[in-house]
């Protein structure tokens, strides 16, 4: 049967349909499967929100617990104390204006905090600032002093103040901010507690409330999947007043750091759906009758309590079938189209795919014979790409070649360097040891003759004033002699520095700041272009009064050295860790460096041979193998010490120790 007929019987009986068909059903498939997909990714979507409004909460009271070890705050408590006892302190109208200047400041400089108030043991508010300015108005009470907040009135709200723990910032809403607000209004965060204790006592509380425009900020730089709309909404069982508040809607241009009505919940959208799904499960979605599915997944954003917050991102049902409604409108038409155009076909294929194919079976032929293939071209797209292919192929291969052939020669160069090396410091050992000789003994002579001549010049025998010209000219010459032999010595000494890579003589002191500022700056770059974290280098730049005697240009190549070797060992978006220890010793001090990559370790079977010059895991080209032998070199040449083990959870650690001329820790 000649090909013609064969296609076109094969292509419009049995071929045609069930494509068409297999089509539609893979349409449909693939869909479901892009649906479920997505539903994953929307998740993930919501879940990296949370997690970053819980930096930046968790950011926010790291700023609020630092705040009491200030000074101002500390010279504060003794006023608190004071009032805890229903005394008024001497200095209170002092201390009270200092503290509310460095408030005032604080505030204008982080800018996520819109109040700050201090409170006594009694919640009774004694300083209040606002957008950097200090509360004016002062209430009557019985305490002592005046207050800035009407009294709390609420006994039970004193207790649970007096029961949230110590070292850690509790959320709740003060009796103050909700009369400030009335019973229309809600902040979306409560006030960050921070109990405040002095002598073992407890004293008073720092309330701080977090105005939301950094989660604004975060929010409005997050992803929205398939163009849907942000929602959140608190859930607060105990609070009817904030129990389904709204606290961010794209839709109604929302935000954190606006005001909240009371009125607005999440039970009265859609009559109440996302609130009765999320009854059944706080993790899932939902399909409304306006034709929008909502994914929503609950966020407990505040440590030791049940506040939670429902994340929930509407999207429109079209996203997902839209681009599978187009595909299966294509798939009819390629087939109407297939249908009309098979009668056509069977012709034009049978003679411009058989052609083709059989040049490019001939060219295979004629590459594996290292023979020049021919060009081949076709009107039909895969053929013409099919022979693109293969010619890329071949040029590829005998590029290839070529590098490999390249990276072979310079191999062998880097080879001879280090044979000419190894030459060079056994010439300097075999010259330098007879030119020591040489100068000892001209050294001896010369002594011997200055002697002699001393002894000549104090006696009663008289020489010739020939005899003690000729002994002055060999003192001369011995001298040249003598000079000239230091001289060959040095150079000699020079090749030996050169063949084992050690510092010159000249060693300075070195602070460790500074040699880690250049280190981080040689690397930075490095790490940025492998996607690499390198943690603890601020620790080491603050440690200014460490000093180390060596050659500052040689150990920055040899903790280059190390440091590169980590980076490149390490996969994108781990770290390295850089730490530093003292050895005890008070006569002999030293500093340990310790590097740490998280990559997959030293194979036990090289672990011998890392230091061996020329040996190297990397591919051709991509190293030359002598960084940790040069590294080694110099490290030992310092009085120091490099040691390399695998870490039993998985990396390296690369340790070193070099020794101290000061060890003074910064504090």
């Amino acid at each position: 049967m000649k090909l013609k007929s064969y296609i076109f019987r094969w292509v419009t009986l049995v071929t045609l349909l069930p494509a068409t068909i297999l089509g539609l059903l893979a349409s449909y498939y693939v869909q479901n499967l892009y649906h479920q997909d997505a539903i994953d990714d929307i998740h993930n979507s919501l879940e990296t929100i949370s997690n970053e409004i819980s930096h930046s909460l968790y950011d926010a009271q790291r700023l609020m617990l630092k705040l009491p070890e200030s000074l101002a705050m500390q010279q504060f408590l003794p006023v608190l104390d004071e009032a805890r006892v229903n005394e008024q302190h001497i200095d209170y109208d002092y201390k009270l204006y200092i503290l509310s200047a460095f408030l005032r400041q604080y505030q204008s400089v982080i800018s996520r905090f819109d109040t700050f108030r201090i409170l006594d043991i009694r919640g009774n508010t004694l300083l209040k600032i606002r957008d950097g300015m200090e509360s004016n108005t002062r209430y009557d009470s019985l305490e002592p002093y005046a207050i800035m907040d009407k009294e709390i009135p609420h006994p039970e709200k004193v207790k649970e103040l007096f029961e949230l723990p110590d070292d850690s910032v509790s959320f709740i809403e003060l009796p103050q901010t909700r009369d400030e607000l009335g019973q229309e209004k809600n902040t979306v965060i409560p006030n960050g507690i921070v109990p405040l204790n002095y002598n073992g006592y407890r004293v008073g509380y720092l309330a701080i409330t977090i105005h939301g425009t950094n989660i604004d900020q975060l929010l409005e730089l997050a992803t929205r999947l398939y163009n849907g709309q942000l929602m959140i909404a608190e859930i607060e069982e105990e609070n009817k007043v904030r129990n389904g508040q709204i606290l961010f809607s794209d839709a109604t241009q929302l935000h954190f750091a606006d005001l909240k009505s009371t009125t607005e919940k999440l039970q009265n959208l859609s009559n109440g759906a996302i609130w009765d799904a999320y009854q059944n499960a706080p993790y899932g979605s939902i399909s409304l009758s306006s034709g929008t599915d909502s994914y929503y997944i609950e966020y407990y954003p505040y440590a030791n309590s049940l506040t939670s917050w429902l994340i929930i991102s509407d999207i429109q049902q079209k996203a997902f079938s839209s681009p599978f409604d187009n595909i299966r409108i294509a798939i009819w038409l390629l087939t109407g189209i297939a249908v009309l155009g098979s009668l056509f076909l069977a012709h034009f294929i049978s003679h411009s795919i058989a052609t083709p194919i059989m040049h490019l079976a001939d060219n295979l032929k004629t590459f594996a014979e290292h023979r020049h293939a021919l060009t081949i071209k076709s009107p039909i797209d895969e053929i013409q790409e099919s022979s693109e292919s293969f010619n890329y192929m071949a040029k590829t291969l005998y590029k290839a070649q070529q590098e490999r052939l390249k990276a072979e020669k310079m191999m062998i160069q880097n080879a001879k360097l280090a044979s000419l090396g190894q030459m060079a410091a056994g010439i300097g050992h075999e010259i330098n040891n007879p030119l020591n000789n040489i100068r000892s003994l001209a050294r001896l002579i010369r002594r011997t003759l200055e002697k002699k001549l001393c002894t000549e010049q104090n006696s009663e025998k008289i020489y010739t004033s020939m005899l003690e010209d000729m002994l002055e000219d060999m003192l001369e010459d011995i001298a040249s002699l003598d000079e000239e032999v230091l001289r060959a010595s040095e150079i000699v000494q020079g090749v030996l520095s050169f063949s084992r890579q050690i510092p010159g003589k000249s060693l300075t002191q070195i602070y460790l700041s500074d040699l880690v500022k250049n280190l981080a700056g040689l690397v930075n770059q490095e790490a940025k272009r492998a996607n690499v974290s390198i943690m603890g280098i601020e620790e080491l730049l603050n440690q200014d009064k460490l000093i180390i005697l060596g050659d500052q240009g040689k150990l920055q190549q040899a903790l280059v050295n190390i440091l590169l070797n980590a980076i490149q060992a390490s996969q994108p978006e781990e770290k390295i860790d850089i730490s530093f220890s003292i050895t005890a010793k008070k006569l002999n001090p030293s500093i340990i460096l310790s590097f740490r990559d998280y990559g997959s370790g030293i194979e036990h079977a090289i672990k011998d041979q890392i230091f061996d010059p020329f040996f190297t895991t990397k591919e051709v080209g991509q190293g030359t193998g002598l960084g940790l032998s040069i590294s080694l070199g110099i490290i030992n040449n310092h009085k120091g010490t490099l040691s390399i083990e695998n870490v039993p959870d998985g990396g390296v650690q690369v340790l070193v120790t070099l020794p101290l001329v000061s060890n003074t820790l910064a504090t």
